[in-house]
């Protein structure tokens, strides 16, 4: 207690009401229904700060997945530019085939898509996936410094 108590405040309620606060003081450990009171209106304040914490953290990590949408999605516009610039390129430089090897091209075409399958997933259980992984961690130097604000007050 900080200094004898001048402020008298009175609050009109039901009997039922009445009875339900000291009830409730009771079963929480208070002798009197004014101890309950205003450890109530304390707890109030303190609610309202972790409240604001708590949405500072959110709003850091929405910046955060925000941030990494974002990479990602550049990430997806060079792959496709990427890509496409390869398509361009074989299917411009490629001249048809003749029809009497056709159906062998394609048996040809075929097995060298398997074999370019499994060397894919090779290359990602080795060197390539740690490769890719770097590249996606080149911005998140930024969004790291936004997540440590949301360590506990």
């Amino acid at each position: 207690m900080t200094g004898p108590r001048r402020v008298y405040v009175r609050v009109r309620m039901t009997p039922e009401e009445s009875g339900r606060l000291t009830d409730m003081a009771h079963a929480w450990g208070f002798r009197t229904t004014a101890e309950f009171i205003r450890a109530s209106l304390g707890r109030i304040g303190q609610l309202a700060d972790e409240m604001r914490h708590m949405e500072k953290c959110q709003a850091a990590t929405l910046g955060a997945m925000r941030d990494d949408i974002a990479r990602l999605q550049r990430t997806e516009h060079v792959l496709f530019a990427m890509l496409e610039n390869l398509a361009k390129t074989i299917l411009t430089t490629i001249p048809p085939l003749p029809a009497e090897s056709k159906p062998a091209a394609i048996a040809h075409g075929r097995a060298a898509y398997e074999r370019y399958l499994k060397a894919v997933g090779m290359s990602l259980n080795n060197e390539s996936k740690a490769t890719m992984e770097n590249l996606t961690d080149l911005d998140f130097k930024g969004v790291e410094g936004r997540l440590n604000d949301c360590e506990q007050p």
